[in-house]
């Protein structure tokens, strides 16, 4: 899975415990470890472990959502999704953890 660069540190010092993806992301499932890295280099961040991965819809999306992203409010956080995915609706909710050591 990857994620901008500016999210790395974020990530390993678990104050952005989730993320809100498209379909085409929607694979994942709980339990699952994978390796989080830089999207466009792909250098390695660290390992997270799926925590649980849930379908909502955009209009769904609220402060608590927010604060996993690590975001102050939701509406910085819908402004961001319709940047990333004009249109979409249907979009996961994935909850993770750091999973292990990290060299990043």
């Amino acid at each position: 899975m990857t994620f901008l660069p500016k999210l790395a540190g974020q990530i390993i010092s678990a104050k952005k415990t989730a993320t809100i993806r498209d379909v085409s992301d929607s694979h994942f499932f709980a339990g699952q470890v994978v390796d989080a890295r830089v999207h466009g280099t792909e250098q390695y961040i660290c390992q997270i472990e799926i925590i649980d991965i849930k379908p909502i819809q955009y209009h769904e999306l609220n402060r608590s959502h927010a604060k996993a992203e690590n975001l102050p409010f939701v509406f910085i956080l819908k402004w961001l999704i319709r940047r990333i995915y004009p249109g979409e609706q249907q979009l996961f909710y994935i909850q993770f953890k750091v999973h292990g050591d990290s060299p990043y």
